[in-house]
């Protein structure tokens, strides 16, 4: 982190009592056990979370406007505390601060709190101890008089350890473009939301959330500059961005805090500087906020996300001190820095070595201490508890990686003893976003113009196809060619220098031009099948360098799925719910084995290409409601369908609209044979599970005969019940249900010949550890007659 140090000078003189100081009790002057009598001298920094260096801001402003030291004994009782007000806080004009203090006898911890009125509930709770790491500040954060707490132990105080940094309470973002890439685009403010309302005055570990749980709000006006927010956990918290593009009008672009390279978003920490950089836009935003809020972030604008702090995570100890370091660093395949942190308790914390095990790409400047800004951390913060240390930040320098492929290196940090390694992941050049080698997709049916005109740009808006959306599984960074009827193909553009090299057993590649440019043809190779593959398990299917860039890319490619759409009265009228599932979904295959019962009465094991989620599903893991862990999987439910229309009972003998609807080609809605076939062969089970939290629940799941997804799930779902043209009615939302495309026949209960027949189907419902194959009238009525209430449940859809 780069630091811009704002020191204050607290001179702790025990003889001399301030008309300031009217909140202590019991004070003593000189009597306090082991320490000097005329008092001791105590440094504070405060840190600006920020790269501009001191000489940027003026002296004369002032951050600091009021001070609370409290005092606490060797059990973390609370002992008194002194508030220190401006007029006592004496600018000396270089950027510190005199001011003096007293303390209490047996005070072993002091505390010292910045910029907040500190009553005595926040000092203490109940049991008169130590409350400030619950104690909790709300309302805007304030950049120019942050609230900031830091600690200092006596006995550190009296071995000259007096440097003590009051932390931030608060983080804060930024925006920028890389200007040297990004032309024609104009940021004109941006918002978070969903960040938190509040936070605690002190914290117990400055790699943690304070509050794991906590309400969270929105910014009201769209601004420049840097905002400060309330520490905010995983995956909560994310960024709209307001910008013109191509002198366009304000258009809105939706940016989330992922680790550079991955799904896995960060926790959003005090006192950390969260810098988002522009470095790609291809395409104008969302016309409206809401599009931006309502859907996932895109391609049509990359972004950079840099914390200037990265947590420490790896410890290790020997008698005397402790050295930590962060976490992997992964940054993007242009990147030409990394910034490393790591925390030393050694007596002399200057005297350590960084080291890069991968010179060829990874460099650490030959000045590197000099360069290196650190901090002294308060005692109680500490990754070990440990008294205090520094925590040193470090900006290695990296080549850029020309490669597709990423690449991993480490660097090793040694501290007298004790040596610790961080690995530095360099992404490869994203080819997703080069505007030299936009990747067309043709075929599809649906698609405009223009969708079809850039893939990538065009997959953002394909529900389920992240890997959050796959349980951690990529599928977002290739080229899908369809399992069963493939129809697409892709059309990669051929620039001067090429060199193409394929592998002709999975792809056909043939040089054309399209509309005066020149493009390699892509198409599958081998005849359509069911057969799952995937490039990246060990061949390279499409490799391309560039003689004059020397850049290779390598697309993955995949055969495991497809892409459909989900349009017309799929969408509509066949649904039931007050938000029903449209648009293009990504659906994966796999192939599941049931045990079927032919003709003369043996059985025999049948595969079925099952798709691994419900229809309209953008999620495919499992699903319950009153399980904490899997809250998020919620997506898993799909549509809700009814499953006929018909109005008569000769109609609903032979009426299959709604289920020839559902069908995406030969995968149609499976029947009660293939679920019965599945629950037999023991294949179809509710298994009980545990979540990382500890939480037991009952999970309906599918073994697949597929090495990488081993397991498909059905997830608790309940139904709707309802009529068409007004709100549904939801059931039983702790019952996983499916349709089948199977109605109730003469021998299960109705004769082929009675009024009934064709309006009862049957359905799955598990519910606890009962799993049954149950029949349901598909809609209200009797004696043939439908009358308007339907029952509508998510389905599955399989191929033969």
């Amino acid at each position: 982190m780069y630091i811009k140090k704002l020191t204050i000078w607290l001179f702790m003189l025990l003889s001399v009592v301030l008309a300031a100081c009217s909140d202590i009790r019991d004070i003593v002057g000189g009597g306090t056990q082991d320490l000097p009598s005329d008092g001791v001298v105590l440094t504070l920094k405060l840190p600006n979370f920020t790269k501009n260096t001191v000489a940027t801001r003026a002296a004369t402003e002032r951050q600091i406007n009021s001070l609370c030291v409290l005092c606490y004994d060797a059990e973390d009782k609370y002992l008194g505390m002194s508030n220190i007000s401006s007029a006592n806080i004496k600018p000396k004009g270089d950027g510190t601060y005199d001011v003096k203090v007293k303390a209490v006898t047996g005070t072993v911890t002091l505390h010292i709190v910045a910029n907040t009125t500190i009553t005595k509930s926040d000092a203490k709770d109940a049991d008169g101890k130590n409350n400030l790491y619950n104690a909790t500040r709300e309302g805007n954060p304030n950049l120019n008089a942050p609230v900031c707490w830091g600690s200092v132990k006596v006995d550190d105080l009296l071995n000259s350890k007096t440097d003590v940094w009051l932390l931030r309470q608060f983080a804060k973002a930024s925006v920028t473009k890389d200007d040297t890439k990004v032309k024609n685009f104009e940021i004109t403010g941006f918002k978070l939301f969903n960040t938190a309302t509040k936070g605690t005055i002190a914290t117990k570990s400055l790699d943690k959330v304070a509050l794991p749980s906590v309400d969270c709000s929105d910014e009201k006006d769209y601004s420049m500059g840097e905002h400060p927010f309330y520490e905010t956990p995983a995956g909560k918290a994310y960024m709209i961005i307001k910008a013109k593009y191509n002198g366009g009008p304000d258009t809105f672009y939706k940016v989330e805090f992922f680790n550079n390279g991955t799904s896995t978003q960060m926790d959003l920490l005090r006192n950390h500087h969260y810098q988002v950089k522009v470095t790609a836009v291809n395409h104008e935003g969302w016309a409206t906020e809401d599009g931006a809020k309502n859907n996932l972030p895109e391609n049509r604008i990359s972004v950079e996300v840099v914390d200037d702090n990265p947590p420490i995570v790896d410890m290790i100890a020997c008698k005397d001190y402790e050295l930590g370091v962060c976490g992997k660093q992964t940054v993007l395949g242009n990147a030409k820095t990394a910034t490393i942190t790591f925390v030393t308790t050694k007596e002399h914390p200057e005297d350590f070595s960084v080291v890069s095990n991968s010179p060829d790409w990874i460099s650490v400047p030959t000045d590197y201490k000099t360069k290196a800004s650190y901090i002294v951390l308060p005692t109680t913060a500490g990754p070990h508890s440990s008294a205090g240390g520094r925590l040193y930040t470090i900006e290695l320098t990296l080549t850029e990686n020309c490669e597709s492929s990423a690449h991993a290196g480490t660097v090793t940090i040694t501290s007298g003893d004790l040596s610790r390694s961080v690995e530095i992941k360099q992404l490869g050049y994203d080819y997703r976003t080069d505007p030299n080698r936009i990747v067309q997709i043709r075929g599809l049916a649906g698609l405009t113009k223009k969708e079809q005109e850039n893939y990538f740009l065009w997959m953002k808006s394909l529900q389920g196809i992240t890997p959050a959306e796959n349980q951690g599984r990529v599928r977002n960074d290739g080229l899908h060619f369809f399992v069963g009827n493939n129809p697409v193909y892709y059309l990669i553009p051929h620039l001067t220098g090429d060199d193409m090299k394929y592998d002709a057993s999975r792809v056909n590649v043939e040089e054309i031009t399209d509309d005066g440019k020149n493009f390699y043809k892509v198409t599958l190779a081998a005849a359509n099948n069911y057969k799952r593959w995937i490039s990246s398990e060990g061949v390279t299917i499409i490799s391309i360098t560039n003689a004059s860039t020397n850049i290779t890319v390598n697309y993955p490619v995949y055969h495991v799925g497809l892409f459909a759409q989900l349009t017309g009265k799929a969408a509509t009228d066949y649904q039931l719910g007050k938000s029903k599932a449209s648009g293009w979904y990504y659906y994966e295959m796999v192939d599941v084995v049931a045990k079927v019962t032919k003709k003369d009465g043996t059985t025999e094991d049948k595969t079925y290409h099952m798709l691994d989620r419900n229809l309209g599903a953008t999620n495919n893991g499992y699903y319950s409601p009153a399980t904490t862990a899997l809250e998020g999987n919620i997506g898993a439910k799909g549509g809700y369908f009814i499953i006929s229309v018909a109005q008569s009972s000769d109609d609903a003998k032979k009426n299959n609209d709604v289920v020839n609807a559902l069908a995406i080609g030969d995968f149609k809605v499976c029947d009660n044979m293939c679920l019965r076939g599945l629950i037999d062969n023991n294949n179809l089970a509710i298994v009980e599970e545990k979540t990382h939290y500890g939480e037991v629940y009952n999970c309906l799941r599918i073994n697949t005969e597929e090495r990488d997804i081993p397991q498909i799930f059905i997830p608790m779902s309940g139904y709707y019940e309802g009529k068409t043209n007004e709100d549904p009615v939801y059931k039983d939302s702790n019952h996983a249900n499916l349709w089948t495309s199977s109605r109730l026949s003469d021998y299960q209960g109705f004769s082929s010949s009675s009024l009934e027949y064709g309006f009862w189907y049957l359905y799955l419902d598990a519910f606890g550890k009962s799993l049954n194959l149950s029949n349901y009238r598909f809609v209200s009525g009797s004696s043939g007659v439908n009358k308007g209430r339907y029952r509508a449940m998510p389905v599955r859809l399989v191929a033969e």
